[in-house]
């Protein structure tokens, strides 16, 4: 989440569509306000912004760990009263993904992140193994959670809509971050592009044999520094593709497509009501 004063914005972040390239977009000098969410966590408003923009995670005395760019409505409203009267007193919009393409791309970051894959490709068998894995894990809980090895495969609706009722204003699709940029001109005066430039590179199938030996470098032979400033070039070179290309060819078994279409049905409703809303502007 992200929230300019100013100018009465607060953008909703659900995992895993497009936030990354919004709240880039959104950080603009002498506008982004981070004192709500440091009241609820007792922090200072620095602190509060290094933890939610670098994702390391923080320990909430009841929520547990958690992400704190990524909290449901109900998590909002009972734990963090601050944010979420900043968040109901605001203009606020969210972005909105195909569930299924959301749901493989949440399984990659949960590989990299949590499971130290690297750069696997989507064809990978972990990344099946895994999809059938997060499954069962959901199959388990029966409503909003803030678990930050799972928040990116919660439910959209649950950081749009709560009690049965809509709480954010404005939806967009992820494919109309133009239309997005338009209404944020309309609605506070500012001018800006939100270039979607935080898409998922893979290994190219010929250079999948590379990965071994780049990672051993990456951790063993470069200083942190470099590695950080080289990671960005080796993933644009030659051996690397985007992602998401390959997300609808993945097989992940025929229980697991089930799974993954009933438990997100109310997702694939929220991002078609999204669409339609842009379409018909």
């Amino acid at each position: 989440m992200k929230y300019l004063a100013s100018r009465g914005l607060f953008f909703i972040h659900i995992p895993k569509c497009a936030g990354m390239s919004v709240r880039r977009a959104l950080e603009l000098p002498g506008e982004v306000d981070f004192s709500p969410v440091a009241a609820d966590l007792g922090l200072t408003p620095a602190e509060a912004a290094e933890v939610t923009e670098r994702g390391r995670g923080f320990d909430h005395p009841s929520l547990g760990r958690i992400h704190p760019a990524h909290l449901p409505l109900a998590a909002l409203r009972d734990a963090m009263p601050a944010t979420w009267a900043t968040l109901t007193g605001a203009r606020s919009f969210a972005l909105t993904r195909p569930p299924r393409a959301r749901f493989v791309s949440a399984l990659m970051q949960r590989l990299k992140e949590f499971k130290d894959a690297g750069a696997i490709r989507t064809d990978d068998p972990a990344v099946a193994r895994e999809a059938a894995h997060v499954c069962d894990w959901l199959a388990t809980r029966s409503g909003p959670f803030t678990d930050i090895e799972y928040i990116h495969f919660a439910r959209q609706v649950d950081f749009t809509d709560l009690d049965g009722a809509r709480v954010v204003g404005a939806l967009f699709p992820v494919t109309r971050t133009d239309a997005l940029a338009d209404w944020i001109a309309a609605e506070t005066g500012l001018s800006m592009t939100i270039a979607h430039d935080h898409a998922r590179r893979q290994p190219k199938g010929w250079a999948k044999g590379l990965q071994p030996a780049a990672r051993f470098a990456g951790r063993r032979l470069m200083p942190r520094t470099i590695k950080r400033a080289l990671h960005p070039i080796w993933t644009r070179s030659g051996a690397f593709a985007d992602a998401a290309g390959g997300y609808g060819a993945l097989d992940l078994g025929a229980e697991v497509e089930a799974f993954v279409a009933d438990h997100y049905a109310a997702d694939a409703a929220l991002h078609a009501e999204a669409e339609a809303r842009v379409d018909a502007a």
